[in-house]
């Protein structure tokens, strides 16, 4: 079953009309999630959605998975958490969870309007697109974590090095340890750019003006914007110090072989000279 206008009908509603609350976590898994070998392996999960794909576990609970890794549960039990979890690890393909990188938010339902807070959104009720469209939201926001966090550790690598260079003019590292740096700086950047493309709009809000407004509202609470603008130059200087630091690396060969030719022909010299004036 995969349509936008689905409402979802198995939440237990209280019957005073106050507002039904929802507690969703996001967790974090270093590689892409392979929505047919998962749904393969586990054909019990109900699916409400394919792309992205949304599970619906048990009554009232619910699972958006994303392509690029996050995992977002909506008022599952921790059973329920557990098991996805668990299922996750043990997916092919799929990375190691990432311990740093979890968020939450709280939805309450039966709103008077469709709205977004500090960690808390209101809406007038669910519905599938409602649900990718938050989901989408909070799994950004946690991947992002995740990208922040290799960022900074390939930023802190390099400050020994750009250090280096700053008070001494050269470098002091060995070019193992250096290519070692610059490697790991490369593969932070090509996996950031990777996972920032999907930074686009859902699909689901081309063609409402209401979820797009909703999808405004959390990409502006999740400071999505901000931060990924941080993000994207401290990758453009990860690509400058890379290349920087490959500059003078090939400087520095290309000196050593200039030593090496000069010392040669000096060799040569000598062995011209020993032999057309030999000591008498």
């Amino acid at each position: 079953m995969d349509s936008g206008s689905l409402v979802l009908q198995h939440i237990p509603l209280p019957l005073n009309g106050a507002a039904q609350e929802l507690f969703l976590r996001a967790e974090y898994f270093l590689g892409q999630i392979d929505f047919r070998a998962f749904c393969t392996r586990h054909p019990h999960y109900r699916v409400l959605s394919t792309n992205p794909l949304v599970l619906e576990p048990e009554a009232g609970a619910w699972v958006y998975l994303s392509r690029f890794g996050a995992v977002v549960f909506w008022n599952a039990s921790p059973g329920i958490v557990e098991a996805v979890l668990r299922d996750l690890d043990d997916l092919p393909g799929t990375g190691a969870r990432a311990e740093g990188a979890r968020d939450d938010l709280r939805v309450h339902l039966q709103a008077e309007a469709d709205r977004v807070g500090f960690s808390e959104v209101w809406l007038r009720e669910l519905s599938l697109d409602k649900l990718k469209v938050v989901s989408l939201a909070l799994a950004q926001s946690v991947a992002l974590d995740e990208v922040e966090v290799e960022v900074s550790l390939a930023m802190s690598r390099f400050g020994p090095v750009v250090t280096a260079l700053r008070d001494e003019g050269r470098l002091v590292f060995g070019q193992k340890d250096l290519l070692r740096t610059v490697g790991f700086a490369m593969a932070v950047r090509a996996a950031v750019l990777d996972t920032l493309t999907l930074f686009d709009d859902p699909p689901e809000t081309w063609e409402s003006e209401a979820l797009a407004h909703l999808d405004s509202a959390l990409f502006d609470q999740f400071d999505l914007e901000e931060r990924l603008s941080a993000v994207n130059q401290k990758v453009a200087y990860l690509q400058d110090a890379g290349a920087t630091v490959l500059d003078v690396l090939a400087r520095r060969k290309d000196q050593r072989l200039e030593w090496i030719i000069i010392v040669l022909i000096l060799v040569e010299v000598v062995l011209f000279v020993w032999k057309e004036f030999p000591l008498k």
